[in-house]
C-alpha cells in the first residue's frame, strides 16, 4: 500500500517499509520487525541493528493505517 504524507510517501506491506522523502530523493527502509508506532505526536521509528530514524506522521489515521497493515501495536 502507498501512503502518501506531507514529506513524500510511504510503501508499506506487511514484511517492510520504504518511506521515499521528495527531497533530495531519499529512500529510507526497513523490515517490519524492527519498527514501532508511537502516539503524541504519531510517529513511525526504525530500530533495527545499527539502523535508527523517525518519522512525525501528519496524522492518526496514517498511524492507525500503518499499524493495521504491520501488525504492529501502538505504544
Amino acid at each position: 500500500m502507498v501512503i502518501d504524507f506531507s514529506q513524500g510517501k510511504l510503501i508499506v506491506t506487511e514484511h517492510e517499509v520504504q518511506l521515499r522523502l521528495n527531497v533530495a530523493n531519499v529512500v529510507l527502509q526497513s523490515q517490519a520487525e524492527d519498527i514501532s508506532l508511537r502516539h503524541s505526536p504519531p510517529m513511525l521509528i526504525a530500530n533495527g541493528g545499527s539502523v535508527r530514524w523517525s518519522l512525525k506522521l501528519d496524522n492518526e489515521i496514517q498511524l492507525h493505517t500503518l499499524a493495521e497493515i504491520l501488525g504492529v501495536e501502538v505504544q
